[in-house]
């Protein structure tokens, strides 16, 4: 049996049939790496975007930490502590808020070195929440110079306030420090009674909007003029 010779025409048309076949590849491979190229750039978008919005969220966070920063430092900074001259019976402080800002729910507490033999028993018609034999007056409230004596009160910008802190007997046998309850009489309860000495104390001013900033004082009931004084700079 005889071969058929290769027709060139066939042969001719394997050589088209490879050549679309290849250039149907090209075109594909080609369309890939397009797409590609479009998929990086839009990664790129995407994360220059997620970049520029942290450092953003940053550079928020850390101004607003700095305004809040400053707020309370220049409260603190600027609360001063004025020690009043003797008036009848009564020892008073003025509380300044020396800063543009105000100051809400200010506390005042106070801290008396003393030894437990200078705690009173509280005078006939007085009541009082420290006794002898009770625990050690330290870090209680005090009462403010106003309507019902609050524990406390709001300063607004450029204010003082009038804080209680002491009285002293006319006959001079006692020191009465007031509570958040008021004084010992007129249905309120002294914070304590103590002898007539000489005495160290810290009174520490305490507010909604910045940390508590103490001051260091000395009591001299025998000092008829200004029995609250402050030796030290404050705290």
């Amino acid at each position: 049996m005889r071969r058929r010779a290769p027709s060139p025409l066939g042969a001719l048309g394997r050589k088209v049939a490879v050549c679309r076949h290849s250039f149907q590849i090209a075109e594909m491979v080609g369309g890939v790496d397009v797409d590609q190229k479009e998929t990086s750039e839009l990664l790129n978008i995407l994360v220059s975007g997620a970049f520029g919005a942290l450092a953003g969220a940053l550079m928020s966070l850390v101004v607003n930490f700095w305004i809040d920063w400053n707020k309370r430092r220049g409260l603190r900074k600027n609360l001063m502590f004025e020690p009043q001259e003797k008036r009848g019976c009564r020892v008073t402080a003025r509380i300044h808020n020396g800063y543009v800002l105000p100051l809400s729910n200010v506390y005042a507490y106070i801290s008396v070195e003393h030894g437990p033999s200078d705690v009173l028993h509280p005078p006939l018609g007085y009541r009082a929440y420290i006794v002898p034999g009770d625990h050690k007056f330290e870090e209680d409230r005090l009462c403010w110079s106003m309507a019902g004596n609050p524990p406390h009160v709001d300063i607004y910008a450029g204010e003082k306030q009038s804080l209680e802190v002491l009285e002293i007997a006319p006959s001079g046998e006692w020191i009465q420090i007031p509570s958040e309850s008021g004084w010992g009489t007129g249905g309120g309860i002294s914070r304590v009674f103590l002898r007539m000495n000489r005495y160290n104390a810290t009174i520490k001013i305490v507010s909604k909007e910045t940390e508590a900033k103490e001051f260091k004082l000395q009591i001299d009931p025998f000092d008829n003029t200004t029995p609250l004084k402050m030796p030290t700079a404050e705290t």
